[in-house]
């Protein structure tokens, strides 16, 4: 998309007609950490601790998880950086394409623990019925096996 910050005679635009201009500076008031997937049953037991605790949540963006941890910056001065040109490179690389003001992209958010203990239960009875599968074929398999051997 071509603004008018993108042709060559443009004036810049005052910050506060930007996006980040008219925000709160949300992207500035958490920060998200990667935590592991669960792969089995006793894996929701970190995320039990962590969803227990005040100003977090998780969330999954692409299956990928996430903890989200509600606290400010120490560097904001209202809804602008107060030491910009120092600022993380976390910050610099930052595009507000990914703007929390046009709306949540993730695919799951659990903001308490009954969130989450609901999913987790719905997932550990998917898990189950897998693994009870799974068992059923693995002996039938073996079953058949003996089967060609006695012939």
């Amino acid at each position: 998309m071509t603004t008018l910050a993108d042709s060559p005679n443009a004036l810049p635009i005052p910050f506060e007609k930007t996006k980040c201009g008219g925000c709160t500076a949300l992207c500035c008031s958490y920060f998200a950490l990667e935590i592991d997937a669960p792969d089995e049953p006793a894996d929701f037991e970190n995320m039990r601790w962590y969803i227990i605790h005040e100003d977090v949540q998780i969330f999954v963006d692409d299956d990928v998880w996430y903890l989200q941890i509600y606290r400010k910056c120490t560097w904001l001065d209202g809804n602008k950086c107060g030491n910009y040109e120092n600022r993380p490179q976390i910050c610099h690389e930052y595009s507000d394409e990914l703007c929390d003001l046009d709306g949540p992209e993730s695919d799951l958010t659990f903001r308490n623990i009954e969130e989450l203990e609901a999913y987790r239960d719905t997932w550990v009875a998917d898990y189950e019925e897998k693994k009870a599968r799974k068992a059923l074929k693995k002996a039938a398999k073996k079953a058949k096996g003996k089967k060609k051997r006695k012939k």
